[in-house]
């Protein structure tokens, strides 16, 4: 019998732009600032700002954890391993910003994460997020200015009350009274009544893709 040979032809090296980044040791944004969604002003209908505030004083209600997000947002290299004839070698493909999807999640605390009122505002967003061109822009505007001075165009990926992190749904309770007596709330909630207002009681995710760096 014959011996087969197989002849396998290496290509041409690809050469990669090299950037480095540095975030620095320091913190960017003001840390009482409300973070804002802004809706491109070019669309019709014209939604207004959403500011994550809540009460006449204006308190912040910044989301309790963000994923993807430090002073700037934080693209992750996709790796993996390939088997070798000789050994086992690690891959890496460089992300960058417009691979990153960062998620935003409010925690009930004493027994709310936010005022309905708040949600129904995302979920406009969301919905009509289709009004928006998601090829040339304009895009929605995410201003995260506890965190950094930074914006970002974005694209709303999807929003979910309750439920696991994978899960897009919405167990929205819109609770106004807590076994017959007014709710107590700490922190940015504390200045709401539950009873004109209504509450979500379950954790909020608002899920988001970065397009771009706005300029």
């Amino acid at each position: 019998m014959g011996e087969t040979l197989i002849a396998i032809q290496q290509g041409d090296p690809v050469v990669v732009a090299e950037t480095v980044t540095f975030l620095g040791a320091g913190s960017a944004g003001d840390p009482g600032a409300c973070r804002r969604l802004v809706f491109p002003s070019s669309i019709t209908p014209l939604l207004a700002p959403i500011v994550y505030s809540v009460g006449v004083n204006g308190n912040c209600l910044n989301p309790t954890s963000t994923f993807n997000l430090d002073n700037a947002v934080l693209p992750h290299p996709i790796t993996g391993t390939v088997q070798t004839l000789g050994t086992t070698k690690a891959i890496r493909f460089e992300s960058t910003l417009e691979d990153v999807v960062v998620t935003e999640e409010w925690e009930p605390e004493a027994g709310a994460s936010m005022p309905t009122s708040l949600f129904r505002l995302f979920y406009e967003y969301l919905i009509n997020g289709s009004l928006v061109d998601s090829v040339d822009g304009p895009f929605i505007q995410w201003e995260p200015r506890d965190r950094t001075d930074k914006i970002y165009n974005v694209e709303i990926l999807s929003l979910s009350v309750g439920g696991g992190s994978g899960e897009e749904q919405f167990n929205v309770r819109d609770i106004r009274e807590a076994a017959g007596a007014t709710l107590t709330l700490d922190g940015a909630l504390s200045t709401l009544s539950p009873t004109p207002t209504g509450l979500i009681d379950e954790v909020v995710r608002l899920r988001m893709k970065i397009v771009s760096e706005a300029a």
